[in-house]
């Protein structure tokens, strides 16, 4: 009973990050440059981020993580605080697990929350290689890198509110509350509407507004297959010249934005 215990409490603390550690650096230690694109297609290089004065944070996350999936939406909060990246703070979600981009998208629309989402990139965009620089062995890993591009805390832990990790802020750095540009995000299905499912042939997609809306479908390697600008009015028709699976549907305008799952039945 006493082992069986013992292994219990061990799981826990695994679970909740306690071992969670970056390898390759220690607190103090300059972090190396790197360039990454977010499953939106936009480039980030962190020492042009840093050269800003701008603090970086960095989660480190799996898809297929449980305690990632419950700290992701007290990140995209955080960053929603200190306003959308375009403040003191920089936050960028980064995937370890080598999952597509089609999966991190999956990811965060089912766990992200409704808040503004960080960045997010997977090993599209170049995730391997800085996972490996880090020297990731578990995670999740929430760390922050300071504009003299040093290492000032290697995991935020316990993570269970947007407090936690501003209380991981350097003596000397307050960053002031930011709203973000435009609109929340957001992902409820009674704003944009996406039928039938199956597919077959056309797309029916209904919006909540005039205005110009982007699509965009992926298959399951998180290759990008369609992409379509249209001007919604009412409801607007897609036609779909797709082989037969399942892919990732993404559609958004400067408010709204929805990922759905369809499958294709030609």
């Amino acid at each position: 009973m006493r082992a069986k215990f013992f292994s219990f409490i061990s799981i826990y603390l695994i679970g909740f990050g306690t071992f969670a550690q970056i390898n390759q650096y220690n607190v103090g230690d300059t972090v190396n440059n790197f360039t990454l694109t977010d499953t939106d297609g936009q480039t980030y290089t962190l020492y042009d981020i840093l050269n800003q004065g701008k603090y970086v944070y960095i989660d480190f996350f799996a898809t297929n993580c449980g305690t990632c999936q419950a700290k992701i939406p007290v990140f995209n909060a955080f960053y929603d605080k200190y306003g959308c990246n375009a403040g003191d703070v920089f936050c960028l979600s980064i995937e370890v697990g080598g999952h597509n981009n089609a999966d991190v998208m999956a990811f965060e629309q089912q766990y992200g929350g409704n808040t503004h989402h960080a960045p997010a990139v997977s090993v599209d965009g170049g995730a391997s290689t800085v996972v490996t620089d880090f020297g990731i062995s578990t995670y999740p890993v929430i760390c922050g890198i300071d504009p003299a591009k040093k290492l000032f805390i290697e995991n935020v832990s316990p993570v269970q509110d947007v407090n936690d990790i501003a209380q991981s802020f350097p003596s000397n750095f307050n960053p002031p509350v930011m709203q973000c540009s435009g609109d929340i995000e957001r992902t409820n299905a009674d704003i944009i509407k996406i039928f039938p499912i199956p597919v077959r042939h056309t797309i029916h997609i209904s919006t909540p507004n005039t205005g110009w809306y982007i699509v965009k479908i992926f298959d399951v390697n998180g290759q990008q297959v369609l992409t379509q600008k249209f001007f919604r009015t009412n409801e607007f028709l897609l036609n779909v010249d797709l082989k037969n699976g399942i892919y990732l549907l993404k559609i958004s305008n400067e408010k709204n934005l929805r990922y759905q799952q369809i499958v294709v039945i030609n």
